[in-house]
């Protein structure tokens, strides 16, 4: 009884932790007004990745590791690469990165995420995409060889502040929401994937790689 009583507090503790330390990295982000995934998405793709246990995960935009941290937490033996354009946010997410998970094999490479993927080697099981909008079906597309059989790639923001589903868009939202509805098209219209979206944060599509 008294082990167990043990547990619970090291397992609160833990959480109260976790949550101090997600909070003051939203924080930091809201004030250098760079974008994060929701918290609940976040742990979706935490869930995600406890499950499904992936061995090579790509991050597609991974800011200052806010979302990095959801993907790496269940992490074994497996490898993370994050790419993200901006090189100060991609310093912020490696250190924060390494400094919580130092024994997680995690590589960050910044740069335009096309030109990076095409040069990667081997096959992702679990892709998470959060990066420009408009470049969604590029990067879709330039995943086809680098994925395989039962790989999941996840989008964030699909649903663009519901902006995908209106008929008036200002021309700032303009190519963003045509991009996401390209991707959408793309992956639907595909007999290589199986879909799915639902509503959590700003939306989120999970597509099954079948196969060529």
């Amino acid at each position: 009884m008294k082990s167990s009583k043990i547990t619970q507090i090291r397992q609160i503790q833990t959480y109260l932790k976790e949550k101090k330390l997600l909070g003051n990295l939203r924080e930091d982000a809201a004030a250098g007004k760079i974008p994060v995934i929701d918290e609940v998405a976040g742990r979706f793709l935490e869930m995600l990745c406890f499950i499904k246990n992936p061995k090579n995960i790509l991050e597609i935009g991974c800011g200052s590791g806010y979302s990095s941290y959801f993907l790496v937490k269940n992490l074994g033996s497996g490898n993370y690469t994050g790419i993200d354009l901006n090189k100060k946010r991609l310093e912020m997410a490696e250190k924060f990165i390494k400094s919580i998970f130092p024994e997680k094999n995690c590589i960050f490479l910044a740069g335009n995420a096309i030109d990076i993927i095409t040069d990667l080697k081997g096959n992702y099981d679990l892709v998470f995409i959060d990066a420009a909008k408009y470049e969604y079906p590029m990067y879709v597309k330039s995943l086809m060889g680098k994925i395989k059989t039962g790989s999941i790639i996840i989008a964030d923001n699909i649903f663009y502040k519901g902006k995908i589903f209106t008929s008036s868009v200002t021309k700032h939202d303009c190519r963003s929401v045509t991009g996401i509805k390209d991707y959408i098209g793309y992956i639907t219209r595909s007999r290589n994937f199986k879909n799915n979206f639902i509503n959590v944060g700003d939306g989120l599509s999970i597509s099954k790689f079948l196969g060529r």
